[in-house]
């Protein structure tokens, strides 16, 4: 699910993605693939929506026409989707560690990103190191790519190389830049914490507690947190 001014879009099963615009509720349902669509997220025009398929297909789409204006098959499925400020790039998210880079423009693959080796295999019985969400910085080439499997890396998308990770004790469920700081990070954990990090020391400099259950969401506007956890609790923090 993904707001955007007035329009929010929920992906589906069966391929489709459907649009509400609030608070007229006029309702639109775009059907472009008959794969489940995971995750999505709207350009800044306002105009169009990426959106990530199980099957390893992004879409742009455009909201006006319906139709799909760029079409990138990565043969990876897709579990996450990022766009960056100036919607240039997108990043996806994949159930095996690595991201993926893709130019907006012409729907190329540019690089793909992951912590380990070329050739490298799972050992049976491992732990899942799934992308669970992407936020690029709203002003530097830094993208905070949250993990089940414990940690938040900061890849540098520029120079196609990570930068930072920051550890957690259990699974990182989604993480936000804060308001206008260039070098705070908001992060929710399965472990019922919603932490604050300076990026730049690479350290915890507050958390927050409140939940006593798995954080499971998370949305953040200016200095104010909103979570909900797995008992059906929601909680506003609001954070300096």
């Amino acid at each position: 699910k993904q707001w955007y001014q007035r329009r929010v879009a929920i992906t589906a099963g069966e391929g489709g993605v459907w649009m509400w615009k609030v608070p007229a509720f006029e309702t639109k349902t775009i059907q472009l693939s008959d794969k489940p669509p995971v995750d999505a997220t709207f350009l800044s025009t306002n105009r169009h929506l990426a959106v990530g398929y199980q099957d390893g297909t992004m879409k742009v789409i455009d909201l006006k026409t319906g139709e799909a204006t760029v079409s990138v098959e990565t043969k990876r499925e897709i579990t996450a989707i990022g766009v960056s400020p100036d919607d240039n790039l997108v990043m996806l998210g994949t159930p095996h560690s690595s991201v993926v880079l893709v130019t907006v423009q012409t729907g190329k693959i540019i690089a793909t990103l992951t912590e380990h080796q070329a050739g490298y295999t799972a050992p049976e019985g491992a732990a899942t190191d799934s992308v669970e969400h992407i936020a690029f910085h709203p002003k530097r080439p830094v993208v905070a790519v949250s993990y089940v499997d414990n940690k938040v890396c900061l890849w540098d998308h520029g120079l196609q190389k990570l930068r930072h990770t920051l550890h957690h004790p259990d699974g990182v469920v989604k993480s936000f830049w804060a308001g206008d700081s260039e070098h705070h990070l908001v992060t929710c954990c399965l472990d019922g914490l919603v932490r604050v990090w300076d990026v730049d020391q690479n350290q915890t400099i507050v958390e927050v507690t409140g939940h006593h259950d798995q954080i499971l969401d998370m949305k953040i506007s200016d200095n104010l947190v909103v979570t909900a956890d797995d008992s059906g609790f929601v909680k506003v923090f609001r954070i300096a």
